[in-house]
């Protein structure tokens, strides 16, 4: 279950070793990679996001948001991976010796998949963290930045501290909106891309983006955000919001069969050397195994596909040799 990076490797994988497969995408494939703004360079190198020993050459070091999602197309393509898009999966059943997957298309039809074996590859893009405050719940507030045009002479508030809160204030404030960033730190000037410091140091610097540290959301309403600073509730003219503080695994599905996580990390339990979970025959491959410590990256998590698919080939050829 899932089509990112990580999911589709693991579907490269299981294919290398002849065992038959399916990948339950509720969306489009690699659908964080899509999430991700639209002019996004990423960090890594290009040979770093590389699936399936399947070279990625881009024109630069590190590949645009553009290249990567034709990369994981032209794999998907070409090496035929057995994915259907668009699929939600609504529940999961354990029967004696096998499990029921349940899930549902585009036009509300019920698909059921049975597998001996699970490999639950959702990534943590689709849940984000939530802020638990009165008015998150409003239109203008998103957890997912695009791009910055069309917010120009409008007053939007960015929350976070980390690399994407950073790269969208700097781009919103590169497209004529009014900028305010909040972060619950003291700075947001380390543990960031080295490439966006002295961007951000400059703006902050002269005053062109306005900063709260130290601080937390209180309220949103339709026109305005109040925010618990250390100079008190402050309440700021407000368009638009983006809440750009990280995300998490679906707790309530790896719950649902049984899979156990910890309850300040959110990391699920899982055998290191198989990636099984302590759910017998139910996997867990990329970044869904870092709960919210974001200590998986595609260019780790690729490669946990491989030792599910060796792991689950020993045990069919165990089962082979006993009949």
């Amino acid at each position: 279950m899932g089509g990112g990076p990580c999911g589709l490797s693991t579907g490269l994988a299981l294919q290398e070793n002849g065992i038959s497969y399916v990948i339950i995408e509720k969306e489009a494939i690699v659908n964080s990679i899509v999430n991700c703004p639209l002019h996004m360079t990423f960090y890594s190198t290009s040979d770093r996001l590389e699936i399936g020993n399947i070279p990625f050459l881009s024109q630069d070091v590190r590949p645009s948001r553009t290249e990567l999602l034709k990369y994981y197309r032209l794999v998907t393509e070409r090496q035929e991976i057995n994915i259907k898009c668009y699929q939600k999966v609504t529940s999961i059943f354990k029967n004696t010796a096998s499990y029921t997957v349940y899930a549902e298309d585009s036009n509300g039809n019920n698909i059921p998949y049975e597998a001996n074996m699970l490999v639950i590859a959702t990534g943590i893009f689709d849940t984000p963290r939530k802020l638990d405050v009165i008015g998150e719940d409003l239109p203008k507030l998103s957890h997912y930045y695009k791009e910055g045009h069309h917010y120009y002479g409008q007053h939007v508030t960015v929350i976070g501290g980390k690399n994407s809160a950073i790269e969208a204030a700097i781009d919103l404030y590169r497209n004529g909106a009014h900028v305010t960033l909040v972060h619950r730190g003291e700075t947001v000037l380390e543990g960031i891309k080295p490439s966006l410091v002295l961007d951000m140091r400059n703006l902050l610097k002269k005053g062109q983006i306005n900063f709260y540290p130290n601080s937390t959301i209180a309220m949103i309403d339709e026109t305005t955000i109040s925010i618990n600073s250390p100079e008190g509730t402050v309440t700021i003219q407000n368009d638009y919001v983006f809440s750009l503080i990280g995300y998490q695994p679906n707790i309530s599905m790896l719950q649902s069969i049984g899979i156990q996580t910890n309850s300040s990390t959110l990391v699920p339990s899982f055998n290191p050397e198989t990636y099984e979970s302590n759910v017998e025959n139910v996997f867990l491959s990329g970044v869904v195994t870092s709960g919210i410590t974001n200590r998986v990256y595609i260019e780790d998590g690729r490669f946990h596909g491989m030792k599910i698919a060796n792991e689950i080939a020993q045990r069919l050829s165990y089962v082979q040799s006993n009949i």
